[in-house]
């Protein structure tokens, strides 16, 4: 990546003296609620299409009643799947619309307000 500007401006690519580097993404409170409801919604729709149980070797009103059973899961896993689709619109959008009103210098990590075109700790230009 290249460097922006004079030996005065410190590099773009976040590698000055007080760089940062997380293990952990700094993302949003709301994005990591966003990621845990989908985790939570998997783990719900594996779990429900795994309680079904085999219908070998079964015969008359059991087998009727096995056969009804996998159709109702079938039924409550889509509707675990329709209500996935439901909550991850509803949370994009919600999403969407809060954004945060400052971003991160890429070369020190402090926070910058939106608007503001340098940096006031390191001085790099975000124009």
């Amino acid at each position: 990546m290249a460097s922006h500007g004079s030996p005065t401006q410190p590099a773009a690519d976040g590698d000055g003296p007080k760089a940062r580097r997380h293990l952990i993404p700094r993302w949003r409170v709301f994005t990591w609620v966003i990621l845990a409801f989908n985790v939570i919604m998997l783990i719900w729709a594996i779990a429900g299409a795994s309680t079904s149980e085999s219908c070998k070797g079964l015969v008359g009103d059991e087998l009727t009643i096995c056969q009804a059973g996998r159709v109702g899961t079938g039924i409550g896993v889509g509707l675990i799947i329709l209500l996935w689709g439901l909550g991850d619109i509803i949370l994009g959008v919600v999403w969407l619309i809060t954004r945060p009103h400052s971003r991160y210098c890429p070369v020190c990590g402090n926070k910058v307000r939106r608007g503001v075109m340098q940096c006031r700790d390191c001085g790099f230009d975000f124009g």
